[in-house]
């Protein structure tokens, strides 16, 4: 093992206060990082008078929630408070690594806390001598491509025109609530347990219990600060009983249930502690949707109309 200060370089940020400065949308202005552990540690666009650091250079928090947070950024930036630059001593090192190292500094920071901060110990902090060969060897991976539809953009219509009709959640799916799983009772394992969560598609974590829900259907948070985040599951999984699940009377395509799921979540906002989401409230819960003048839901439309949004092409084509 080795200090941190012998790979990088180590100088403190320019402790700007966010609300002092003149927020901007880009390409103006460059990226602020603060000591967030999402978004890169970006949280605004500014407007500045001081030379920002270099794209390539990491950022690193020296304290609060997200301290260790340690982002490689890829932009020219400037730092609030507590935040520290590294710059390769090697000038040579390729992004890929870049990224590994600030992956071995992440991975300390259960070493520091509110009590504890990494202001002065953060150079002094042990890493490996070097990455091993397989970072050498591993593609950058790029977004190129994700941000296109996977089909042909489509109009929405007025969701009150006579286009669109109100169906019941319960005379479209089979509303099925979701099982107790004690926190004691849960160990590691492959299936997904999908809970009363509105981050990773609902999914808690893996466990090592048989699933209890096939793929190719929605799960709904019925209780809890989530209440109404609705998921499209493409594996068996789990489901807790804050959650209840969505089985399609008919045969779904994955596009039109990502239309449902997104007009439930529209909806959330009628629910809450007081009032939740039950079983039998669900089933009776009338939603809006694409309507053929039959009176029955235009599926086909609600499918192009996900196939058409930026970043479809990014959601894999597989048989759920």
């Amino acid at each position: 093992m080795q200090r941190l200060d012998r790979v990088f370089k180590l100088r403190y940020g320019h402790s700007l206060e966010l609300n002092a400065l003149k927020r901007v949308h880009a390409p103006d202005g460059v990226n602020f990082v603060s000591r967030a552990m999402g978004n890169n540690g970006v949280t605004a666009r500014v407007d500045v008078n001081v030379t920002p650091a270099k794209a390539g250079e990491l950022s690193v928090a020296l304290g609060g929630n997200g301290v260790l947070s340690t982002f490689v950024q890829p932009e020219p930036f400037v730092c609030g408070r507590d935040v520290m630059i590294l710059s390769p001593i090697d000038p040579g090192m390729t992004i890929v690594e870049r990224l590994w190292w600030a992956r071995c500094i992440w991975e300390n920071r259960y070493r520091f806390s509110y009590g504890r901060q990494a202001n002065r110990t953060l150079g002094s902090l042990l890493v490996p001598y070097r990455a091993p060969d397989w970072v050498h060897q591993t593609p950058l991976p790029t977004h190129d491509g994700l941000a296109k539809p996977s089909a042909a953009p489509q109009d929405l219509t007025d969701p009150h025109s006579q286009l669109w009709s109100d169906f019941s959640l319960g005379d479209l799916f089979e509303i099925k609530k979701g099982k107790r799983l004690t926190k004691a009772e849960r160990v590691p394992g492959t299936t997904r347990f999908v809970s009363a969560s509105e981050k990773n598609n609902g999914i808690t974590d893996l466990n090592d219990v048989s699933p209890i829900f096939p793929a190719g259907v929605l799960t709904v948070v019925y209780n809890g600060n989530s209440v109404g985040y609705a998921f499209y599951q493409d594996e068996p999984f789990f489901a807790s009983d804050d959650v209840n699940v969505l089985i399609p009377k008919v045969p779904l395509s994955r596009w039109a249930q990502l239309f449902v799921a997104a007009i439930i979540k529209h909806g959330r906002s009628r629910f809450t502690y007081g009032y939740k989401w039950t079983l039998a409230r669900m089933k009776k819960t009338v939603i809006r949707l694409p309507a053929h003048p039959s009176g029955q839901p235009d599926w086909d439309y609600m499918e192009a109309v996900m196939r058409g949004l930026p970043f479809s092409a990014a959601i894999a084509e597989r048989k759920a």
